[in-house]
């Protein structure tokens, strides 16, 4: 028999916020102190023939006599105890043999939390005496009521949405009294009783619901968080941009404040969040539908660290010293609040960075010592030797999640702040520096929390992580239901600048590893990219002013940090760069734009390609060309879905020559994309891949068209140019 466990709880959040409201009843409690102890009930079904079974966790000293279960008349094992509020790892003992005294253990297979130990192995199938890390349980204030959904659809065709509430008395057993709800920040009137609630005649976009139960001593429960979109956009059609606020575009030069780095590239330069606000419509004119920001979490003030020469401030965001206080660079928090709302009503989902591997030494939390790790720089071998254990540097602790108290905190943190400011998704942080617990847990609290999968929600909050390898069982392995939705494609990034930026590569090699992704990644939507925060610019690439494939470093040859790049003086590199940008926005993932690529911005490695962005009036003609370009692909992109989930068929391949067909419910594209220096004319069949005899195609590039004669279509492709005909 297959083990299952329900563990039953009277409250789920150990939080107990300061807050109080009015209902139609009177005022509400939620500010109610933590009891001394909540029963908490186990249940399981063995696995095996077993003479008996127990409980052994951190509540017992490991003990697998303190807490014995007892089997009932259907075979289910059950045992109560009387818990602190807390975290608490446990496993389930089984004890078999004729006198019962083999003893084998196992996680809970239907736990939502875990925990790992150093050395852990990952394994989540939960079989007697394998190897897995720990399950886990939260003990809230049973004190409070509960409030939680048995159902919830949204309909989006029809702008409504209907949801059955459950509600669960406190310890007290004290009765509903009503159900507070709040749309959109208005509230509504309450609820009298569980019955289902429908809302309808909902505007195209995003909303959110609050409810918060009261019972008839006037406790409040925790809130109950359910948002949702009614528009028809797919994280999967959709296009991504990275604004790296700092560097895209100073809106308030009250706040320019330098950190005082002795070099003007390592310090703040002055983009902020009324920045982002004042060029949404730019972004939205590329077709983006989705931003990524740069952590909104306050850095330490001054200058930190020391390579090549130089300090550096905060103004990545990647240093948090606070859990929720704002980076008072980029605004407050009505202007963060402000450019969530503004995007959200451009259709734009909005992710955050999550930078949950470290802190800085300025966080509250480093002063509990106990949550990091010993010392140890990543440097040398250790980045891939000790990689949830070693520190980025000597004033950014590493967090030791192998212990219960900072892995709960982080990822507490991480949900609670996603609810605060009706984010969509996050960009995590390196991955592969901290274990897969952490992804766990917060895919378990975001299903639960957030995207409500268990009474029906389809909503999904996108997870998307950075390990910065080429290994795609590595990338691969955090990628899962249990875990991220979805890892950045290195990869297939390092593959297309090899072939387009470089030329050391044919586009059969390159496609032969777009195949061997989509492969290794199959059913999970990864994100595609020409560049990042982290390497040298693909146009620096193109120029032939980068070395290598993976970069030169930062460093000059006097150990000084390099001088900047220059963009190029001819034509050619911006040529491969739209080469690129075709075959990204025409192919499966969510593809990246990291801000500056959409015209061309140059720069070596971190933090030369970190420029300030340029729009126009101070672009060249070959930066406008390339904009321009990506525009239109864009564009089409968001009205083409063929172009991002359609059926892939080859339709030319050569060393410097690729074409290939996308069909998705009589939406056909064909899009041919030539690297070499002449121009090609190229006639080929339809019918094989998908697209219609006798069809007129428009290229969304030129706006040119071309009709197919009968099954036959001839192409001509300019040189070092692209093509994507979409049939009209």
């Amino acid at each position: 028999m297959i083990l299952t466990l329900a563990l039953l709880i009277a409250c789920k959040d150990a939080s107990t916020p300061s807050e109080s409201g009015q209902d139609s009843g009177g005022p509400i409690d939620t500010d109610v102190p933590l009891p001394e102890t909540c029963p908490v009930t186990f249940t399981a079904t063995a696995q095996s023939a077993a003479a008996g079974m127990a409980v052994a966790g951190a509540f017992n000293a490991w003990s697998t006599e303190a807490t014995p279960m007892t089997e009932g008349p259907d075979g289910v094992w059950s045992v109560t105890v009387n818990l602190a509020p807390g975290s608490y790892p446990y496993k389930l003992v089984e004890k078999t043999g004729a006198d019962g005294r083999n003893e084998e253990w196992s996680c809970d297979p239907a736990a939502s939390l875990t925990q790992c130990d150093a050395g852990y192995d990952w394994n989540t199938s939960c079989g007697l005496g394998e190897g897995s890390c720990n399950s886990m349980v939260t003990v809230g204030n049973c004190d409070r009521p509960t409030l939680s959904l048995t159902s919830l659809n949204i309909d989006r065709d029809a702008g409504s949405v209907s949801l059955t509430p459950s509600f669960s008395p406190a310890r007290s057993g004290a009765a509903l009294r009503s159900i507070r709800v709040e749309l959109d920040g208005v509230d509504q009137a309450p609820l009298t009783s569980t019955d289902t609630l429908s809302l309808t005649g909902l505007a195209e976009g995003r909303h959110t619901l609050r409810l918060t139960a009261v019972d008839e001593d006037g406790v409040g429960s925790e809130e109950l968080y359910v948002p949702f979109w009614t528009d028809d956009r797919q994280w999967a059609t959709g296009l991504m941009y990275f604004v790296f606020v700092d560097r895209f575009q100073d809106g308030d030069p009250s706040l320019n404040l330098s950190e005082g780095t002795n070099y003007t590239s390592t310090d703040y330069l002055g983009g902020d969040w009324q920045g982002v606000i004042d060029r949404l419509d730019y972004l939205d004119a590329l077709g983006v539908t989705a931003l990524w920001l740069t952590a909104p979490q306050n850095n330490p003030k001054g200058a930190w660290g020391d390579k090549c020469g130089a300090n550096f401030s905060g103004y990545h965001g990647y240093w948090p010293a606070s859990a929720t206080g704002l980076e008072e660079h980029f605004g407050d928090e009505a202007l963060l609040r402000s450019l969530i709302d503004e995007a959200h009503g451009r259709g734009m989902r909005v992710l955050v960075d999550w930078v949950a591997n470290h802190v800085h030494e300025e966080h509250a939390y480093a002063a509990n010592t106990d949550w990091f790790n010993s010392e140890l720089i990543c440097q040398g071998d250790v980045w891939n030797t000790a990689p949830e254990v070693c520190w980025f540097d000597s004033f950014l602790p590493d967090i030791r999640y192998y212990d219960e108290d900072p892995l709960v905190q982080m990822v507490d943190d991480a949900v609670a702040f996603a609810k605060d400011y009706e984010i969509d998704g996050y960009r995590v942080d390196a991955v592969k520096h901290m274990p897969h617990s952490v992804y766990f847990n917060l895919q378990s609290k975001v299903l639960a929390e957030i995207e409500h999968r268990a009474a029906g929600g389809d909503e999904e909050f996108y997870t998307v992580g950075e390990t910065f390898s080429g290994e795609r069982g590595l990338i691969g392995s955090y990628v899962n239901e249990q875990e991220l939705d979805a890892q950045f494609d290195f990869s297939l990034y390092w593959a297309i600048l090899s072939a387009f930026a470089r030329g050391e590569s044919t586009l059969p090699q390159l496609d032969a590893e777009r195949q061997a992704s989509a492969s290794a990644y199959s059913g999970f939507l990864m994100s595609t990219f020409l560049g990042n925060h982290d390497v040298d610019r693909f146009i620096t690439h193109a120029a032939g002013q980068v070395g290598s494939l993976y970069g030169d470093g930062i460093c000059g040859s006097d150990g000084r940090l390099r001088s900047p790049a220059s963009p190029p003086g001819w034509g050619e590199p911006y040529e491969r760069l739209m080469l690129a940008w075709t075959y990204l926005l025409t192919n499966e993932g969510l593809p990246l734009i990291y801000y500056g690529d959409e015209i061309g911005l140059e720069g070596y490695g971190d933090p030369d390609n970190r420029h300030m962005m340029r729009f126009d009036g101070a672009l060249s003609a070959d930066e406008r060309r390339v904009l321009d370009h990506v525009t239109a692909l864009g564009q089409a992109r968001r009205a083409h879905p063929a172009l991002a989930i359609g059926a892939r068929t080859g339709w030319w391949s050569e060393d410097d020559v690729l074409g290939w067909a996308r069909v998705f419910e009589g939406d056909e594209v064909l899009v041919v994309v030539n690297r070499s220096g002449s121009e090609r004319t190229l006639t080929n069949g339809l019918s094989f891949a998908g697209l219609t005899p006798g069809a007129t195609f428009e290229d969304v590039l030129t706006g040119g068209t071309v009709t197919a004669s009968g099954d036959s279509i001839s192409v001509t492709v300019p040189a070092r140019g692209s093509v994507v005909l979409v049939k009209r």
